[in-house]
């Protein structure tokens, strides 16, 4: 939820950013539905005040009549506070829907821009090798090899969804053990095992409801969702909090499975681990002080580039446009990885740091002991990695000539002794 205060402050400012992002929104139309709300709501208080005060001349050395007078005021007062409250809370209601369905404000070191083609590649590490032999896409790899099974997942499931077969299925849980790994022992992150539903106020903290509610699987169910992320349940764990200053940051991760319905991507990567409606991702959460969440995204992203490093694939560092900026995120850092199969960098981890965003539309807080002090802290939340997209570039970038996948050393230890995936 946007501070009021800061957008009636910063009215210019607040439409300026916005604009950058290419939403005509304006913080006047904002403001007008504000004070109308707060006209309500006086004017609800004053009718709450002029029925206590004469609730309180209510006694027994009052004549008849002048009781009854006090009665039929009361019961008029009553009636008109009744309407003025149901009016104030739909006024609350709808400015309420119009600032939960804003974006949130840009950093200003995001580039300004309209889409993807707008993007900054700020870093790129690894040397792109071009094998003498014709290089194949993941599909074509791992059919033949009867490791991928669509028909099977199709009978199942239908269509956007896989079976992951053998020593695939192998490779995918090594890679989630690698991560975890990487995430705990090297960069001190809680591990957690969290739920794939979650309540709609869990969706609503993190940004996903209810602008984006057509992406996501709901179930008929509790008021349950499945999780498009682990930063849902990660994120609101300290949801409507109050946390001690003194152990921030806070740093979780978790592998969970991941269910996105896909809704505007039609036509594209229907086939293969690119784009499914259930996939597997390890995610990193951090909560931090305010002057620090730059520095815990550095140290992110670093995670991040440690396990691609690790993986020896070629990747690069994507500085998000204003206008490919996700809903909830005030700076973003995509991590795209090369995959030979299709001749150019996907992306596989997004790291982004949301400020007060989400901290304020979940009501969760900081409290300095040492000063009194409450406000609320920032939150970062990254990929670390989607495991089918991984999966993809490892399958293209370690094919040999010969049929087979090579495993990359650092999974070995994770593989029961397998060191090469599919027949000659």
């Amino acid at each position: 939820m946007h501070d009021i205060k800061f957008i009636k402050d910063n009215s210019s400012l607040f439409d300026q950013i916005l604009k950058k992002r290419n939403i005509s929104s304006s913080s006047r139309e904002i403001l007008v539905l504000h004070q109308d709300y707060l006209d309500h709501l006086k004017n609800t208080q004053s009718l709450q005040e002029k029925k206590n005060s004469l609730s309180k001349m209510f006694s027994p050395q009052l004549s008849l009549k002048d009781l009854e007078k006090i009665k039929n005021d009361v019961a008029k007062i009553k009636t008109e506070l009744e309407e003025s409250k149901k009016q104030t809370d739909e006024k609350k209601i709808k400015i309420n829907k119009i600032l939960l369905e804003i974006p949130n404000l840009v950093d200003d070191r995001v580039p300004v821009g309209k889409s993807e083609n707008d993007n900054k590649i700020i870093k790129e590490v690894g040397t792109i090798d071009k094998p003498e032999f014709e290089v194949k896409n993941h599909v074509e790899i791992l059919e033949r090899h009867n490791l991928l099974d669509y028909n099977k997942a199709s009978k199942l499931s239908g269509s956007r969804f896989s079976v992951l077969r053998s020593s695939l299925a192998t490779l995918h849980r090594a890679l989630v053990n690698f991560m975890i790994d990487t995430n705990v022992i090297n960069f001190q992150y809680e591990e957690c095992v969290v739920p794939e539903l979650v309540k709609s106020d869990c969706l609503i903290g993190t940004g996903q409801l209810p602008k984006f509610n057509e992406d996501l699987f709901k179930a008929d169910f509790n008021d349950l969702w499945l999780i498009p992320t682990a930063e849902v349940p990660l994120t609101n764990f300290h949801r409507e909090e109050i946390i001690d200053s003194t152990t921030l940051p806070l740093r979780y991760t978790s592998f969970t499975n991941c269910f996105r319905s896909e809704a505007g991507a039609a036509g594209k990567d229907t086939k293969g681990l690119m784009r499914e409606h259930q996939f597997g991702k390890v995610e990193l959460v951090s909560i931090t002080e305010p002057n620090k969440s730059m520095v815990e995204m550095e140290r992110m992203t670093g995670c991040v580039e440690t396990i691609l490093s690790k993986l020896n694939i070629p990747y690069r560092l994507v500085e998000l446009c204003t206008g490919d900026l996700g809903f909830s995120s005030s700076y973003t850092i995509d991590i795209e990885v090369w995959m030979p199969g299709q001749k150019k960098f996907r992306e596989v981890s997004s790291c982004s740091n949301c400020k007060d965003f989400q901290a304020r539309r979940m009501k969760m807080r900081v409290k300095n002991h040492s000063t009194g002090e409450i406000y609320y802290p920032h939150t970062l939340n990254g990929s670390s990695i989607a495991v089918g997209r991984i999966l993809i570039s490892i399958v293209e970038n370690y094919q040999k000539e010969d049929g087979t996948i090579s495993v990359p050393e650092i999974l070995k230890n994770y593989m029961k002794g397998i060191t090469s995936i599919g027949n000659k």
